[in-house]
């Protein structure tokens, strides 16, 4: 008699953790698609670190529904879906508060400035300053492109290597006012990006992933470049069409 209450139980048990592992792992594939292919796209997941962060969450609100919620499970327990709610909302909150801190933190420009990219998030530059406010909106699923030119007179010049050596103020990727549309850098770009090839050489292990990068859109190395990207949680590579400066992706390889 023991048993078989034990075994139904158990089976109860079993059934509760089931139904709230769907709902859960939905919500989480949901937000993973979200961060993939939207907020941190290409190879900015890797170079934010937003994998590792993700896997933090998932197995937060996986431990907190499904997890509680089964070891909380009694039958006839007395108040037992006021507990189920609660945990529920708790679940619900952590997943709202992990997309806020996310979604401020994501890629919102990637800006050319000397002879590099910059993954620049919005809560790090003042956008007051813009020269072109047309530059404040991040379009679609990637980080608005930006070029950030250097001051073309002697005295601008100077005045900036005062700014940002002797002042502490931001270089010029993180000041909007020498931001301009990134059309009016592609020359400066073309001048200074390097082939692809030297990315390629017999036993670099960067070759392999920019490889099978090449291989897998059917496009040929030697139409393209590259050039450095620096992101909060290591560097990349742009690869851009040699011919018209833009780029095609963005792959969390090492180009030093």
């Amino acid at each position: 008699m023991h048993r078989d209450m034990g075994t139904e139980i158990r089976m109860t048990r079993a059934s509760v953790f089931w139904l709230r592992l769907a709902p859960t792992a939905t919500l989480a594939l949901l937000v993973y698609a979200l961060l993939r292919l939207f907020w941190y796209p290409e190879g900015y997941f890797e170079l934010f670190g937003t994998g590792k962060l993700f896997v933090t969450l998932a197995a937060v609100v996986f431990v907190i529904g499904p997890g509680l919620s089964t070891l909380l499970f009694r039958p006839g327990k007395k108040g037992l879906v006021f507990d189920l709610v609660v945990i529920a909302l708790v679940e619900v909150f952590v997943f709202a508060w992990a997309l806020t801190v996310l979604h401020a933190r994501q890629p919102s420009y990637a800006v050319f400035a000397v002879d590099r990219v910059e993954a620049v998030r919005r809560g790090e530059v003042d956008l007051d300053t813009l020269a072109f406010p047309e530059l404040a909106r991040r379009p679609g699923h990637s980080p608005r492109l930006v070029y950030a030119e250097l001051p073309t007179d002697s005295v601008g010049l100077s005045r900036l290597i005062d700014e940002t050596v002797f002042l502490g103020m931001p270089d010029i990727d993180r000041r909007p006012e020498f931001w301009r549309p990134y059309p009016q850098g592609v020359s400066t770009l073309q001048a200074v990006a390097k082939p692809v090839s030297e990315l390629l050489a017999p036993g670099d292990s960067r070759a392999l992933r920019i490889r099978r990068w090449f291989a897998a859109n059917s496009k040929d190395p030697d139409d393209y470049v590259y050039l450095p990207v620096k992101a909060a949680r290591g560097d990349g590579t742009m690869l851009l069409h040699a011919s018209v400066g833009y780029p095609v992706a963005v792959l969390a390889v090492d180009p030093w």
